[in-house]
């Protein structure tokens, strides 16, 4: 449950349910019917960090990256201190194959943002991608040294195959 590890003593029975039913109707390959269960919540959590997220990652296997940016954006100025907002951004703008612009969410990141292994692991893409081995290199071995589970995506990610050659 990726969304559910915020305190659930501030959220009403009904949005932990939600967040739970997104979770399984994405693992089912099904969407749709998430949204439909974010959509049913109305106004009273739409905003909250837990919601915000399971709708952003609803739209990014709906593929609808231009949203999921714009709502991740969003995410970032509301709840700061939470960074999977500046990582899903970044992902969508990857996506929008706007690689400068993702480039420069991560640059200015905070500093105990950058600190984590992930951000390193997509600067490390994104550079392999704009043809810079040397530095994807010294990014993914940072983002390798700050978190070593990372290294067994890395081996299968397409965006670092140049790295491996």
């Amino acid at each position: 449950m990726l969304y559910l590890k915020t305190h659930p003593k501030t959220q009403t029975a009904e949005t932990h349910r939600a967040l739970r039913a997104v979770d399984g109707y994405l693992f089912l390959g099904m969407p749709k019917e998430a949204m439909q269960e974010l959509d049913g919540l109305g106004d009273v959590e739409v905003h909250s960090s837990s919601v915000m997220l399971a709708r952003i990652r609803v739209l990014l296997h709906q593929k609808q990256w231009k949203k999921a940016e714009v709502l991740s954006g969003r995410g970032v100025k509301l709840h700061p201190h939470e960074e999977e907002f500046t990582v899903q951004r970044v992902f969508a703008l990857h996506q929008l194959k706007e690689g400068e612009e993702a480039f420069k969410v991560l640059l200015s990141a905070p500093e105990w943002i950058r600190r984590t292994g992930i951000l390193h692991y997509n600067l490390a893409c994104y550079e392999a991608r704009l043809g810079d081995i040397k530095t994807a290199k010294r990014c993914i071995d940072a983002a390798i040294e700050i978190n070593g589970a990372i290294k067994k995506n890395a081996r299968t990610d397409p965006d670092l195959a140049g790295l491996w050659n």
